[in-house]
């Protein structure tokens, strides 16, 4: 199980690394999620963004790791 940091109305989630994106996952109100994720090789590839709910994070988390294999 991740640990994560937790505060009133906002989860951190410890870092992690899908392919070559290293990302920091961050959940507020149990609703909209944030995501910062940057390259593990290129650093000027970054990228901030958020989204409504879960399932839209996850798609873009997936496509992500999926872009790196092609």
């Amino acid at each position: 199980m991740m640990k994560a940091k937790i505060s009133p109305n906002l989860i951190s989630f410890v870092t992690i690394r899908r392919v070559n994106w290293v990302m920091k996952i961050s959940v507020y109100k149990t609703r909209y999620v944030l995501l910062v994720a940057q390259h593990y090789y290129d650093k000027e590839r970054f990228i901030i963004q958020e989204f409504p709910d879960h399932d839209q994070a996850a798609s873009f988390i997936d496509f992500l790791a999926e872009s790196e294999n092609d």
